[in-house]
């Protein structure tokens, strides 16, 4: 079963009163009732940016150090989680449109995680760990009986040991370099990651290869010295047996076969579509995979306008965030291969507000 809803967060840049707020998309619109309506062409239409489902106040205040961080949770990704700069957690519940204030705190808060679901419990781990990660840069909320009550609720676990890859990479002098936040060596980031089987978190590094996280056993264990074809969260796709993400350099869509693996011999993209043609202004600042289940996906694409006269304040000014949503069929083609049916794409203007992906 996919998810019925493509949710959008904005992070207000616009002057005003900061906050974040939480956007749904029904993706039924980006179909036509039938493949024979898909038109040759496939024009690009702007949509109405839907009003807030919810939105959550700036969690500090003026001058001090706040963040928020936003999860997508539950089997379907429909629910999601929202995380500030202290540890506080927000459970929102989208079936029932209610927010649950009262959710334990993180062991610790991580500033800028990655985060997958596995089931009905969410994993959330550092995504730059650094040579030195720390007791709780790996986390995992979970839901069940709390120690001596007979309560069912949800709890946060610090997981140990931590990710062992940090171990692997050896040390990289200053001038090597950095990471986006450039405070640590860059082969230390996460640069994908995703579920494979029931249970086993992949994640991958440019200076260690992949490894697996159990999470029955508790385990760690190395898959390989090579990394993950994909750029942040790949997603299983059922129908295909296959891994669906995006290429590291260019967000292209592509898949691979990662069962097909080994630990002498990576996985292989067998599959890449390349994005459509669009203006020379517009700069693609990444990308995210909503699947919808019978083969249904939804693309979603994140673009700021930019002018290349970097005086021109007027031009910085008047630039703009959106998305653009886009409504795909993946077909099979013959042995390996597939066939990829666009249907609808529509944008949706942020202003200067910055849109996030969940």
């Amino acid at each position: 079963m996919g998810s019925r809803f493509v949710n959008l967060l904005a992070r207000s840049c616009n002057g005003g009163p900061r906050h974040f707020s939480l956007h749904r998309m029904n993706p039924a619109n980006l179909f036509h009732p039938t493949r024979s309506a898909v038109p040759a062409v496939q024009p690009l239409a702007d949509a109405p940016l839907p009003p807030p489902a919810l939105s959550f106040g700036w969690p500090g205040k003026k001058g001090e150090l706040a963040w928020m961080n936003f999860m997508a949770f539950g089997r379907t990704g429909n629910n999601f989680l929202a995380v500030d700069q202290i540890g506080r957690t927000f459970f929102y519940d989208t079936d029932s449109r209610s927010l649950r204030t009262g959710m334990p705190m993180m062991c610790k808060p991580i500033m800028d995680p990655i985060s997958i679901a596995v089931g009905d419990s969410l994993y959330v781990m550092s995504g730059n760990p650094g040579p030195s990660p720390g007791k709780h840069c790996f986390q995992a909320l979970i839901h069940g009986r709390l120690p001596a009550s007979d309560t069912n609720d949800w709890s946060w676990y610090s997981l140990q040991p931590p990710p062992p890859f940090v171990n692997d990479i050896p040390r990289f002098h200053e001038d090597e370099v950095k990471s986006s936040c450039g405070d640590v060596p860059a082969p230390y980031e996460i640069g994908a990651y995703t579920v494979v089987g029931e249970s086993q978190i992949w994640v991958s590094t440019a200076g260690a290869g992949t490894y697996s996280y159990d999470t029955v056993s508790g385990a760690w264990s190395k898959v390989g010295n090579w990394s993950l074809p994909f750029r942040g969260r790949a997603e299983y796709i059922p129908e295909h047996n296959l891994w669906f993400g995006f290429t590291p350099n260019n967000l292209q869509l592509c898949t691979s076969d990662l069962t097909a693996s080994s630990e002498v011999r990576p996985p292989v993209l067998q599959n890449m579509w390349t994005d459509v043609v669009r203006p020379k202004n517009w700069t693609l600042r990444d990308a995210s995979l909503v699947p919808l289940g019978s083969g249904k996906v939804c693309i979603a694409r994140f673009f700021v306008t930019h002018s290349d006269n970097f005086e021109d304040m007027s031009a910085y000014k008047k630039r703009e965030n959106f998305a653009v949503l886009e409504g795909v069929e993946v077909l099979k083609a013959g042995w390996a291969h597939l066939r990829m049916v666009k249907h609808k794409s529509e944008r949706y203007v942020f202003g200067r507000d910055l849109v996030i992906p969940l």
